[in-house]
């Protein structure tokens, strides 16, 4: 508690939150137990970037406004294992000479630092970082997550007739960061396959006109379109439809209704399988 006394003292001094402010903050964290930084930032009275740089300027340390604009080698990864980076908020970025270069969000952590240096034998050399870009480097590198902007160089098209699936689909993926197309029909998707080239397709077997599976046989009628891998999506999700949908050539099934993390989880497999990402 004195620590984060301290760090809220700072912001107090720095003049960006008040004596009601703070006071506000450490009753709500007596009983959240949550950061100071986050308690502030949730009562709207100042964001995380603001602090960012308030600590840089307190405490003479540079600050990194995204860890992934570097490559992170794997030895500094082993040098810190996940469980300490996830529970202490702490990130390390390299080992250069002895050094090992370590994002945190509380320079006024000096346990957590003095703990790891003692662990590694390596002298610590914080860096600022938010608690938001330390979680998202956690996900990216320990935990292998993809995040949105991973995805943003990947085309995915929904076909399917139904428009609340299809609406509710496009959302789900264009929040996780891919570019989403539509289409409505078999015959629509097969042009905008042709022109748009998509990465996947999550095709809709029971299509009225043209179906999914003659929309797939057509595809692979095609060198433009043969080699695009196809989730089939169905409602009829009895084994022998799944079966027989993989046995055609579709490269997975998913049925309806959507268990969303499912669904997420093979169209991130199935991109991973086809279009490896260094």
């Amino acid at each position: 508690m004195k620590q984060r006394k301290k760090f809220g003292e700072i912001l107090l001094e720095s003049g960006v939150i008040t004596r009601e402010d703070l006071d506000l903050a450490l009753a709500r964290q007596k009983v959240s137990k949550k950061p100071l930084g986050q308690i502030f930032e949730e009562l709207g009275v100042i964001c995380e970037n603001d602090i960012l740089q308030i600590l840089s300027r307190q405490f003479n340390l540079k600050y990194i406004e995204k860890i992934n604009r570097s490559p992170v080698p794997e030895s500094a990864l082993e040098v810190v294992d996940s469980i300490t980076a996830q529970d202490k908020q702490v990130f390390p970025l390299g080992i250069r000479n002895g050094k090992l270069f370590l994002a945190t969000s509380n320079p006024l952590d000096f346990l957590t630092l003095d703990d790891l240096a003692f662990r590694t034998g390596l002298h610590i050399v914080p860096y600022l970082a938010t608690p938001t870009e330390i979680g998202r480097a956690i996900k990216r590198y320990y935990l292998r997550e993809a995040l949105p902007e991973d995805n943003q160089q990947f085309r995915v098209l929904v076909v399917d007739d139904q428009d609340l699936y299809r609406k509710t689909l496009c959302a789900r993926l264009a929040k996780e960061g891919y570019q989403v197309g539509q289409a409505l029909t078999g015959a629509e998707a097969l042009k905008k396959m042709l022109a748009e080239q998509p990465h996947l397709v999550l095709l809709e077997t029971t299509l009225q006109g043209m179906s999914g599976a003659k929309v797939f046989q057509t595809m692979q009628t095609n060198s433009l379109t043969e080699k695009i891998p196809v989730i089939a999506v169905s409602s009829r999700s009895y084994a022998e439809e799944e079966a027989g949908l993989l046995d055609m050539g579709f490269f997975d099934f998913v049925a309806k209704p959507y268990d969303f993390v499912r669904l997420l989880a093979r169209v991130r497999r199935t991109l991973n399988f086809r279009f490896e990402k260094k």
